[in-house]
């Protein structure tokens, strides 16, 4: 199977001067960018389909879960997303580890105090039975503190 995948932005002017969409990236390249729209997308935010995104922007300030309950709803979350809504990959094995990290701000006087997930996914991908990992980082929920 031969297919395309457009790295982004992807340049729709281009089809009527009949030049690229733009650079193509590989599978796992693809596969890695669609994962990451899953992290950052919000349940009902995709107007064309209200199930994708994931469920933990719904509790993002709610401080009184702990951080096991955090990570397993963030977990269980993107396995349910990546399952419906990433068919290149099989089995995925996703770990999330929540830590706190505190940012001093000399200038306004404050500290803040945000949450750093640091999400890490490995599958196969079902076409080559390649091994497919992916890792990133993202800060939620901001608190300042004067």
């Amino acid at each position: 199977m031969d297919n395309q995948n457009f790295k982004i932005p992807v340049r729709p002017g281009s089809l009527t001067t009949g030049n690229s969409l733009g650079e193509m990236c590989n599978v796992s390249e693809s596969i890695a960018r669609n994962i990451m729209l899953l992290i950052m997308t919000k349940k009902q935010e995709n107007r064309y389909d209200e199930s994708y995104g994931n469920d933990i922007w719904n509790i993002e300030f709610e401080y009184a879960k702990s951080t096991a309950s955090w990570e397993s709803i963030f977990a269980k979350s993107l396995k349910e997303e990546i399952l419906a809504y990433e068919p290149r990959i099989m089995s995925p094995q996703i770990q999330i580890n929540i830590v706190y990290v505190e940012h001093s701000y000399r200038t306004r006087k404050i500290n803040e105090i945000k949450k750093k997930a640091k999400i890490t996914i490995n599958a196969k991908i079902v076409e080559t039975g390649e091994h497919f990992s992916f890792s990133t980082e993202i800060f939620l929920s901001p608190m300042s503190v004067d």
